[in-house]
């Protein structure tokens, strides 16, 4: 019996996805990425591009207080590779001009 057009749809949205979110986490570039694990690069892009057309939703996660934590101001990690960095002593103007742009772009 054939394969369901909808299950192949699916594991394949799952294994690109979960490709993506650990080159994310990787820290390497894409093209590097895709060497170590023999992916194809322009299928990866491809899979990229469609899941950011999907706008899928901001998944957030808390993380344990260390008692050790040594604070340089705030970090956000997008994913994707994308980073943003505000310096200790930032201001809620700050933050709120942060947010309102990452708003206005997605």
């Amino acid at each position: 019996m054939p394969k369901s057009r909808k299950g192949t749809n699916e594991k394949l949205n799952r294994y690109w996805k979960s490709n993506i979110e650990r080159w994310a986490a990787s820290g390497l570039t894409q093209t590097e990425y895709c060497r170590r694990n023999d992916l194809s690069k322009d299928r990866f892009t491809y899979w990229k591009r469609k899941f950011k057309r999907q706008n899928l939703p901001v998944e957030f996660i808390q993380l344990p207080m260390s008692a050790n934590i040594h604070r340089t101001g705030l970090k956000l990690n997008l994913g994707q590779g994308v980073q943003i960095e505000i310096p200790d002593g930032f201001t809620s103007e700050t933050l709120e001009r942060v947010l309102a742009t990452l708003k206005s772009i997605s």
